[in-house]
């Protein structure tokens, strides 16, 4: 590999972690809130599973697009706030959308119920199954990401 594509490589990197990484922070803190929750509520892994993915969604989400609101605002402070909202949903269906899909439905509860089965604790199985849907839910998501960036 050269100097130049392992540059070009870094600097991919350093762009996704700085776009992810915030993300993915709040959306930790959320998982293990809401799994912990429904655990405290329920003793039914399957149930906890899904509040700690639903839960993880909604630190993840939440976040993502407040962001791209403000993004949308100083791209074009002149355009009113629900129009920004729209086009702040319609990106981020187009960058996470089917990697969501996927992810919310099969991957993540599946990863997770798998997770806290085989360690036995309910928190180290919530972040293992985490990063295990990680893995594959970002190869979507990047894909996606880097093909909005291209010119039609």
């Amino acid at each position: 590999m050269s100097a130049d594509q392992l540059d070009r490589m870094r600097a991919k990197l350093s762009e996704w972690l700085s776009r992810y990484l915030p993300l993915e922070l709040a959306s930790i803190l959320t998982a293990l809130t809401g799994g912990t929750i429904a655990a405290q509520l329920s003793t039914d892994p399957i149930l906890i599973a899904y509040a700690a993915t639903w839960s993880e969604n909604l630190g993840y989400y939440g976040l993502a697009f407040t962001r791209e609101l403000r993004r949308q605002a100083l791209d074009d402070p002149t355009t009113a706030t629900p129009h920004r909202a729209m086009i702040a949903a319609k990106a981020l269906a187009w960058e996470f959308g089917l990697a969501e899909l996927l992810d919310s439905i099969i991957v993540r509860p599946l990863a997770m119920l798998a997770s806290i089965s085989l360690l036995g604790h309910l928190q180290g199985g919530i972040i293992a199954g985490k990063l295990l849907a990680d893995a594959v839910f970002y190869a979507i998501a990047i894909f996606f990401y880097e093909r909005g960036k291209r010119p039609p």
